[in-house]
């Protein structure tokens, strides 16, 4: 118990101190002094800072992994539920990692030999989760003909996930308000869908 409790602790606190700082810019004694464990402890638990990091993105991006393979196992009725589905989720998880975008954004913009693999695997997963969904769409009828799905995977992301990343500049220029993060993932994905959705499945949901 006393070394999962340790490791937990290791977890949290990395996870703040490399989300503020960067992974250069901490060190071993750092996080082990924050914890009140000995220099070693991360060695044990994690072969090493760099393990630790690891360790914090692959925490970081589970609840993702998670809702999707929960998805796939579970099939809403339609694509357009799956994807309803997933920006529900995506907008949660981000409220309950605040972090994610932070670590995300580092690593693509200078990725590291650590972390910059695993953000680019977990990425990958979701953008082929994403396609694969619009496919489904598409050959259900229910998105146009000739939809460029990898384009449409990026759009969808990026309105997902940049709202949280220019979230704290965007509360100082305009009001947000309570449930901001709910109520925006719920206009944002109507703006997204009704881009894709073809006409007849507009004419067919509307009368």
């Amino acid at each position: 118990m006393e070394d999962k409790d340790s490791r937990a602790k290791l977890l949290a606190i990395a996870t703040d101190l490399f989300a503020c700082k960067g992974f250069a810019a901490v060190s071993v004694r750092e996080l082990t002094q924050q914890a009140k464990l000995n220099v070693s402890a991360v060695s044990y638990h994690f072969g090493g800072k760099e393990g630790l990091y690891q360790a914090v993105l692959e925490e970081q991006f589970r609840p993702i992994r998670e809702s999707m393979e929960t998805m796939q196992a579970q099939t809403p009725s339609t694509p357009i539920a799956k994807l309803e589905m997933y920006a529900n989720r995506v907008t949660y998880i981000h409220g309950q990692r605040p972090y994610l975008s932070r670590f995300i954004m580092r690593e693509l913009l200078k990725p590291t030999a650590y972390g910059g693999p695993i953000v680019e695997r977990h990425l990958g997963e979701v953008y082929q989760f994403v396609m694969e969904t619009l496919r489904e769409g598409m050959e259900q009828g229910l998105f146009r003909q000739g939809l460029d799905v990898a384009h449409a995977a990026i759009s969808m992301a990026g309105i997902l996930n940049f709202y949280f990343i220019t979230k704290p500049l965007a509360e100082k220029m305009v009001p947000l308000g309570e449930a901001s993060d709910a109520k925006y993932a719920i206009q944002a994905f109507q703006l997204y869908l009704y881009g894709i959705v073809d006409s007849k499945t507009k004419g067919n949901e509307n009368g």
